[in-house]
Order: structure tokens, then sequence, then C-alpha cells
């Protein structure tokens, strides 16, 4: 904001003040002295607008002093992140404080724009869009308001991960239409929260104008919520408006139908659960290419029990095999070897690895799960070692043993975070530590006789991804 500048009054010049009249002034007739009564009153009436002109002005002075100053402070307001299919995002602003676009700036690494250059309006308020934003090799997008040597900054966004069309699906621009014949008999599909929140009541089957060619590397990504439990609460990609047990995956009900994913075990108690569910490794090689709708599911047969499905925030896209070109070095059984870096499981959104030292410390940033191979059977002797060191806390910061491309959580060992999953290492990690080193016993994680082919690093932050681990001198050995 501007800042205003008020002007009190000045006082009055004494020199036009009321004057004393001389002697001769003081012998007047009776007509004189009966219009001087008369023009009192209104003297007094003009004395008193004065006086409420002087008071007016100055309590002015004093508001605006007010509003100036609660107008230094930085504005408040919420916003959300959406992508364009060209690897741009959008902010959009869902509530809080209207902003005005004077001292607002869009931040990309080193570079700073002004708001005007991406929106029309002097105001931003719900419904707002910002954008779109090509960070380029930026690591983030700061919207950031200025006002004189002060600035404060009121949203950061995350860039999608190169490669991917992270876009959300957006309900009031997609063609809905029932799904499979005879199933849609309740009919009562409704949208809201910017469109990208539906809601399913009663038997209800829907498709969704879909746009996905489905590969091997194909992730569905939504959150889930029910608040009472019908026969079948299902989503899945189809190709037509028949019905595809072998496309739609059960996340809750008590029907045995569709694909059971074993990482999906709802309760209505949990609320919003965000889903990432590895589609193209759980579909077959014939249902692999384009998919032109979305299936969701709520479906009760039973009239007497009201049952919902909730979803928001869905979206697909290709989680890239990334990672062959970095490599990571650590020790087995007395063997130095360097292994790629790749990225691990549905987890991984941004890949944000490094290598440092001749490729012996690796950093993770962002929310990241990162994976080299070995060959190791672990037995009741076999200990895992490591360097451990972060420098901000995310939500899990961890390491692993897996058989395979998905993560179970007894696993995995839990040095730093504010999650509470995976089992929690002896002596946690706080904040200042610096490198500290863990000794882990291997069979506590896989049972004794299990032959591992992934060791698993991990740095997961689904929240604002600020999270950072650094792992370095990495050793499995026998300890008899």
């Amino acid at each position: 904001m501007g800042s205003g500048v008020s002007e009190t009054p000045s006082s009055s010049d004494t020199s036009r003040g009321p004057r004393r009249r001389g002697a001769d002034s003081c012998s007047r007739r009776p007509d004189d002295l009966r219009e001087d009564r008369a023009v009192t009153p209104v003297v007094s009436n003009v004395l008193l607008v004065a006086i409420a002109i002087i008071l007016g002005v100055t309590v002015s002075v004093f508001a605006l002093g007010i509003v100036e100053q609660v107008g230094q402070s930085p504005p408040t307001a919420a916003f959300e992140t959406d992508y364009t299919a060209d690897n741009g995002l959008v902010l959009q602003h869902r509530g809080g404080d209207v902003l005005t676009v004077d001292g607002l700036s869009v931040q990309l690494g080193d570079r700073s724009y002004p708001v005007t250059d991406y929106v029309s309006s002097q105001r931003l308020n719900a419904g707002t869009e910002i954008g779109p934003l090509y960070p380029a090799d930026a690591a983030e997008a700061r919207l950031v308001w200025e006002h004189d040597d002060s600035s404060s900054i009121v949203y950061t966004a995350t860039p999608p991960r190169e490669g991917t069309v992270p876009s959300y699906l957006r309900f009031d621009t997609a063609t809905v239409q029932s799904y499979g014949s005879g199933q849609d008999y309740d009919d009562e599909f409704t949208y809201s929260t910017g469109a990208r929140e539906a809601v399913l009541t009663n038997n209800t089957w829907k498709l969704v104008e879909f746009d996905h060619d489905v590969t091997d590397q194909t992730v569905l990504e939504f959150d889930f919520r029910s608040s009472t439990e019908g026969e079948i609460h299902g989503i899945g990609l189809e190709n037509d408006a028949s019905i595809s047990d072998d496309r739609i995956f059960k996340l809750f009900g008590n029907q045995s139908w569709g694909i059971e994913y074993d990482e999906v075990d709802y309760a209505t108690t949990d609320g919003w659960v965000h889903y990432e569910i590895p589609v193209g490794q759980l579909y077959g090689p014939s249902q692999y290419g384009q998919a032109d709708f979305l299936a969701l599911v709520n479906d009760i047969d039973d009239t007497d029990i009201a049952t919902d499905s909730q979803f928001r925030n869905i979206r697909a896209y290709d989680a890239p095999d990334l990672g062959s070109s970095i490599q990571f070095e650590f020790t087995v059984e007395g063997t130095t070897t360097t292994e790629p870096v790749q990225s691990y499981g549905s987890q991984d959104k941004d890949y944000g690895v490094e290598v440092s030292d001749d490729n012996a410390t690796l950093t993770l940033s962002n929310n990241t799960w990162a994976s080299v191979p070995i060959d190791k059977n672990v037995t009741a002797d076999t200990v895992l070692t490591v360097e451990f060191n972060a420098t901000s806390k995310g939500e899990i910061h961890g390491i692993g043993l897996e058989t395979g491309d998905s993560e179970a959580e007894s696993r995995f060992v839990r040095f730093y975070g504010n999650q509470s999953w995976a089992q929690a290492a002896d002596s946690y990690y706080s904040a200042g530590d610096g490198w500290v080193t863990y000794e882990i016993d291997a069979s506590s994680l896989v049972s004794a006789g299990t032959d591992v082919s992934h060791l698993v690093f991990v740095n997961d932050d689904d929240s604002d991804a600020s999270g950072v681990s650094r792992f370095r001198n990495v050793t499995i050995y026998e300890d008899p």
C-alpha cells in the first residue's frame, strides 16, 4: 500500500480575530442593536461547524494512521497449486485476505517479476489465478509481498517434476456420464472446492472424461474419504462404458470385487487419505494404451443405507525411470561398489537426488524415495550401518531394506521427521546433531533368510517438500 499523507489544518491567524471597537462605536441606534443580536446565533453556528470540521479532520487523520499501520502488516491468504500440461504451474487464490497487486511479485529462483505480468485485475480474491509460471531450473516459485524495507512470503509452490504432466482433473470442464448398464440408478454426483472435489452418494457409477496414455510407469494419484461403508468404493482408468472389474481399484466396501491393492486399507475414521496407485504395474500389457475415462464407483444396492465416496486432487502421470546416470558408493561384506540411484516405488514425487564427495555422499531433497540395487541374503548377524544428517526436517527421514518395488513399513527405520511411519531409531535424531552414525540389526527389518534386492533411502515430505536428508558411509556386513 502507498503511504497516505494527511495534513491537519493550521491554526487561525490571530490578526484575523475579533478586534476591539473604539469608543465611538458604542453609540448605536436601537435598530443596530437588534441586528447584532440577530447575528449572534449565526456566528455561534459557524463556530460549531468549524469545530466539527476540525474534529472530523483530526479523527480522519487518526483513523488513516491506524489503517496505514494495519496495511503494513503482511497479508494472509490461502493458495493452491495447479499444473499445466507443458510443466507450468498456476497459483490459485482460495481464501483469506483480498490482495492488491501493489507490492506483490513472483520470484523464480533469482528472477523476480511483478504480479501484474500474470493478472489483469488490480485485486486478487478467491478464484483469481496467477500464471501460468515457468520456473525453468528454479527449485520453487514464491509469491512475495513487499512494503518499504520489509517483505514476506505469502505462498511457496513446488514446480512439477520435469517430464511429467501432473495436472489435476477439473470436474467443471469434463463430461460426466453413467458407467455400466443399470448400475448408475441413483445418479447422485456433485462437485465443489474449485471443481477438484467430487462426491458420489448412494448407488452411483460415473465415467469422467479423461485423457491418459497408460504405460508401465503410470501412477494414479488422488485423495479419498468416505463417511459410511457401502459395498464397493472404487476408482480406475477405463477406455469404454462397459464395467471392467480388472480396471477398478477397490478402496473400501464389504463386497469382494475389483482389484484389491495391498496398500489400501481404508476405515471411515481415517478421514481424507492420499493414495498413489502404480496402475502401470498393476494393470497388464493388454490394458496399456489410451484411457479415455476415469471411473468412479459408489455401489450400495440396499436402499436403506446412505453411503458416499469423496474424491479430490485426482491426476495421472508417468513416473519416469530416473537416476541411471547418478551413482552412489556403498560397501557390502567388505566390497565397495558404486550403483545407479533409481526412483523408488510410487512415493517418489520429486526425485531430488544429488551425490557429492566422489559419489560417497547421497543427498535427498523435496519428496524423494530412492534406491540402489543390492543382492544380499540377510542373516541373524547382518548389520546395516549408515551416517545420517538432516539439514531441514520433513515428514520421514530413514532407510530400509526391500525385496521388491513397493514399500512395507516394517522394513524401514525412521531417523527423523514429524510422522510416525516406520520404526523409530533407538537414538532419534534432533535438529543440529550434525552427522550421526546408526547401527541397525538388519534382521529386525526383514526375516533372517530373506533375499534383499533394494537398499532404500527416504526423504518424505508431502506437505511442503522442504525436508533434506544426507547419507554416507553406508555399510552392510556380518557381525557373528
